[in-house]
């Protein structure tokens, strides 16, 4: 109750604070929570190091963490003002190429993936999307606590996005393709090498989420990634890359892994234009050395 409560509390001020003021308190928590959370500090600090290296000093690392933080927040007001944005708004303040490769790729008849990392606002990007006419599904974690989950739930599908819960989410997904609408997937996590495919991220050997490649293989889903990102002036800058191409073998495995790789290595170049908005609380690299 007492997280609930807090979470209301956000959402009541950052719906009734001009938007200027809320970024500027965001900024302030960001560096509140990067000051007084020292694991995710140490992990995304870690993974800063990747990232910039090799040219990259500590102290310029510690900047770029730092900055992840405040945007993160910067993220979260947005989600708390979804429900209450007008998607004119929203449209006012984006400038996004590539919108003719997603048409191209719904044309295929078989669903679109629009899988991307935890870099930039998918929040917004899916407001964009739904404000546009398109049908769209984002599977996500649900939290913990289950009245914040309902809010979520219930904020997104004020906007057109339909939540679907990662624990039941492979029916609903494949029903969703069926009907050639979208599903939006989130799969820069680190897991252990029987859960995923290994691939090459930022020079080093990781496991991969495989999901996305998995379901294009089986449904002739489409692939689409991309970013939507905040720019310095507080409007955002959207980009779609054209559907994946590749060519499928008798050895599902490698085909997997090839589709993944080529999923990696944009969203790669995606967070190395943008590191300060990937927001990668985790540590990916477990062998780096910490920053001091």
């Amino acid at each position: 109750m007492v997280v609930y409560w807090l979470v209301m509390c956000l959402v009541y001020l950052t719906r009734h604070l001009p938007l200027k003021s809320c970024y500027k308190l965001a900024a302030g928590v960001g560096d509140l929570v990067y000051i007084f959370w020292p694991e995710g500090r140490r992990n995304v600090l870690a993974n800063m190091r990747q990232v910039l290296a090799p040219e990259a000093t500590d102290r310029e690392i510690r900047d770029t963490a730092r900055r992840s933080f405040r945007n993160y927040v910067r993220l979260l007001v947005d989600f708390a003002r979804a429900s209450t944005t007008d998607p004119a708004t929203i449209e006012a303040r984006l400038k996004a190429t590539g919108w003719e490769h997603l048409d191209e790729a719904f044309r295929h008849g078989k669903g679109v993936l629009l899988v991307a990392s935890h870099l930039g606002n998918w929040e917004v990007a899916g407001l964009a999307l739904a404000s546009r006419g398109y049908h769209v599904s984002a599977v996500s974690e649900s939290f913990a606590n289950e009245r914040i989950d309902r809010l979520a739930v219930e904020s997104r599908a004020a906007q057109g996005i339909e939540l679907i819960p990662m624990e039941y989410a492979l029916k609903r997904v494949y029903t969703a393709l069926r009907r050639n609408e979208a599903v939006g997937l989130v799969t820069d996590r680190p897991l252990s090498p029987d859960e995923g495919t290994p691939v090459q991220f930022f020079g080093r050997s990781i496991t991969w989420p495989s999901g996305p490649a998995v379901l294009a293989l089986r449904t002739g889903a489409k692939i689409i990634t991309g970013c939507l990102v905040r720019n310095e002036d507080g409007d955002y800058t959207g980009e779609m890359y054209p559907a994946l191409e590749f060519e499928t073998t008798d050895d599902q495995d490698a085909d997997v892994q090839r589709i993944t790789q080529q999923i990696v290595s944009i969203q790669e170049d995606l967070i190395r234009r943008y590191p300060d908005q990937w927001y990668m609380f985790r540590r990916m690299w477990p062998t780096v050395r910490e920053v001091g």
